[in-house]
């Protein structure tokens, strides 16, 4: 029973269409560092990469300092790596990067003894620590602190986007809270609280050449003629618009806040303005929004003045297309759709609104425009981004986010800049992954982001830790996708993404010796699936896997799926390339962490729980005391025993041949830890009488769920949960009065 039980779960196949008139490549993927978040990248003319963000200096208290590093163009050594901030927080939001290497940072300090730099220092040091000011420094191509400065005096405020003019001068903008002050002559309103900004500096940071007030935003591209052009959001229906314009008036409409409405405010619009190089006049000014929330998350112009936003959107947003349905959004959650949008260079017209993009945009030279995205939560807290979006439709539905195991995950797109068809798409994925932004050299596009679990792809020779523990980590990815690869040829191997074997839903993650794994793709193996009929098959079908020198264990092999163990390495090794061939043509390779353990139970996703008293969780694959396999249907009496079955604890002689410790909580006990298979532990468990969480199931139900999660203490490792997508989540299976 057990072997057909499992053969279920490891055999089953789904379908993958791939084709993109382009072909990107994934060529650079890592977890960089731990207790840093991106918020910015940049690149310069020689290709050196710069990231923005925040670092966590303090565990205890949490407060985080701006942090920026500067990588060579292969990303494979730190050029330097400088913190800059006080004794309370700091924040970055936003980089810009001259063609000399200066590197130019904006965002907020809580921090009364900021380092400032200079006597001609234009703002002063925050009264207190709950409030922020702007700030923006200036770091040189070695990393030397150039200038510091805090902006708008002591107005609270929050700088969100900086930028660089060929003269060296600094424009840097942001939200300010109270009155920001601004100079003769410059754009301004009566009542600048709560409204946005837009300065400039000279390019010693000494002298404020202008200070704007009512116009600015999270966004700023200079253009060849100096003209500055601003986008950002707003629920204000007095920023300022011109006429004649694509959207001169604000949509007004309502969101509700609570579940019921507990109340209703103004929704998010997005906008685009256009300025001359004094910061006196609106060229243009247009909103770019529908009737639901707008928010917009990056902004590019190309030599003709198309302006090109991005962002997430809600209902009635203007795509030129046909987009695809929105889902229902889980409570206090918004369903949105990303959006790429053209905007001619009067500010006229909208020459096309697809449904990509949402975390930044990029024009190179000869027009062609690249975007980063998320799917999942969005890169803007408070969206949940369908995944059904055509630039995915090609990716595995296994990979993609489901809100359970997979939550958020990344991906970059080029864009056809006249047409808004999509060229090529590579996903990136991860199941904590959020984009923060992209940035631009040559044919490749970087992107930065923020994750708490390193169960993307790896690409070998990156920079990353040594080691990866058990446990959620908490830090920056960065990655590289080539947009001029060439088109492999015919029958090569296409990987889509590495997934638990478990149950098909969660992403790999650091990978443990016995573990079993499912690579899902496209041209993978023969079109006839193939079954294992031992443990010891090296090659299945055409199909070898490889980890270094050593064959991989194959348990099923078909065109969209290998299943596989993961082999004895040599312990030694933290990281192993994998490599997959298929009649000797070989996929690309991955670069797969090591770790100790990993742990996951098979879960049944054909299951559903019952339409009342279920626990949360999703529910195990669980055979019942005599040997049937537990369902809605055949439920297990309180006080028996089931067996569940766990991948990713297999001992490994090389590291420990000590006994597996686990223990159950929610009064759930441990009897008996059996190795199946070479890599499958059965875990039988006794089912409480009677169940300690009980409220799930009330009198007078007689079938419910019930949850339990698994410890092991082994090794001194405490509270490392045995579930699949890590510790929040346990497994379920349906008991009887």
């Amino acid at each position: 029973m057990l072997v057909r039980t499992l053969s279920f779960f490891l055999c089953s196949g789904f379908i993958f269409a791939a084709s993109a008139a382009t072909f990107p490549v994934l060529t650079y993927s890592t977890y960089l560092r731990d207790g840093f978040t991106p918020k910015a990248v940049a690149t310069d003319p020689t290709g050196n990469i710069y990231i923005a963000g925040n670092a966590i200096i303090d565990t205890a208290s949490g407060q985080t300092t701006v942090l920026v590093v500067k990588l060579n163009p292969q990303a494979t050594q730190y050029l330097y790596v400088r913190y800059l901030g006080g004794s309370v927080d700091d924040y970055a939001n936003a980089i810009a990067v001259d063609s000399a290497g200066n590197a130019y940072i904006a965002g907020s300090t809580e921090s009364p003894d900021f380092p400032v730099t200079g006597s001609g220092n234009p703002g002063a040091a925050p009264a207190s620590s709950t409030s922020p000011r702007s700030f923006v420094a200036k770091f040189g191509p070695g990393g030397n602190l150039v200038f510091s400065d805090l902006l708008g005096a002591s107005v609270e405020s929050s700088a969100q986007a900086v930028a660089v003019n060929a003269s060296g001068q600094v424009v840097v903008s942001g939200m300010s809270v109270s009155a920001f002050p601004s100079t003769p002559g410059a754009y301004s309103i009566a009542n600048s609280a709560n409204h946005p900004y837009l300065l400039e500096l000279d390019a010693t940071g000494a002298t404020t050449i202008f200070s704007a007030t009512g116009i600015g935003g999270s966004a700023i591209v200079i253009d060849a003629a100096g003209n500055i052009y601003v986008a950002g959001t707003t629920s204000l229906l007095d920023y300022p618009t011109t006429s004649g314009t694509y959207q001169s008036t604000f949509p007004a409409f309502n969101v509700c806040y609570g579940i019921p409405c507990f109340f209703a405010a103004q929704g998010a619009n997005q906008y685009v303005t256009k300025v001359d190089p004094t910061g006196s006049k609106l060229i243009y000014s247009t909103a770019v929004s529908g009737t639901g929330n707008t928010t917009n998350t990056g902004l590019a112009v190309d030599a003709a003045g198309n302006a090109y936003l991005t962002g997430v959107a809600g209902a009635g947003y203007p795509f030129t297309v046909t987009p695809p349905a929105v889902p229902v959004g889980e409570p206090f959650v918004t369903s949105a759709l990303p959006f790429l949008s053209r905007l001619d260079p009067s500010g006229q017209t909208l020459l096309f609104s697809v449904p990509v993009g949402g975390a930044g945009v990029q024009v190179d030279s000869s027009g062609r425009v690249y975007v980063g995205g998320g799917v999942g939560s969005s890169p803007v807290s408070g969206y949940n981004v369908t995944p059904g979006i055509p630039a995915l439709a090609s990716t595995p539905t296994q990979c993609l986010p489901n809100g359970v195991t997979i939550l958020n995950s990344a991906y970059v797109a080029q864009v056809d800049s006249g047409s808004g068809n999509i060229l090529g798409t590579q996903f990136i994925g991860g199941s904590t992954l959020t984009a923060s932004g992209v940035a631009l050299s040559g044919s490749v596009l970087w992107m930065a982001g923020a994750t708490s679990l390193a169960d993307f792809p790896f690409t070998p020779n990156a920079l990353t830790l040594a080691n990866f523990g058990p446990g959620p980590l908490a830090g920056a990815y960065v990655g590289a996708v080539d947009f001029s690869q060439p088109q492999p040829a015919a029958g090569t191997p296409q990987i889509g993404c590495i997934v638990d074997a478990a149950d098909n839903l969660a992403d790999a993650g650091p990978a443990v010796r016995n573990q079993l794994l499912t690579i899902l793709g496209t041209g993978l193996g023969p079109a006839t699936g193939v079954a294992a009929t031992d443990n010891s098959t090296t090659t299945l079908g055409g199909v070898n896997v490889n980890f270094g020198s050593v064959a991989a264990p194959l348990l099923y092999a078909s065109s969209t799926q290998i299943n596989l163990a993961v082999p004895l390495v040599p312990f030694s090794q933290s990281f192993s390339a994998m490599q997959l061939t298929f009649n000797g043509v070989p996929a690309a390779a991955r670069q797969l962490p090591l770790t100790y353990e990993n742990g996951s139970l098979f879960l049944n996703t054909a299951e559903t729980f019952l339409p009342l008293n279920a626990s949360p969780g999703l529910v195990a694959v669980a055979l019942n005391a005599d040997g049937s396999l537990n369902s809605a249907g055949n439920p297990a009496p309180l006080g028996s025993t089931v067996s569940v079955f766990v991948n990713g604890l297999t001992r490994d002689p090389q590291v420990s041949n000590a006994q597996l410790q686990l223990y159950a909580d929610f009064g759930w006990s441990v009897q008996s830890i059996v190795q199946t298979t070479p890599f499958v532990l059965s875990v039988q468990l006794q089912v409480p009488s009677p169940l300690q969480n009980d409220f799930s199931c009330p009198p007078p139900s007689v079938v419910c769920s019930a949850r339990f999660d698994l410890y092991d203490v082994s090794g001194g490792v405490v509270g490392t949960s045995i579930s699949s997508g890590g510790p929040a989540f346990g497994g379920v299976v349906y008991v009887k009065r």
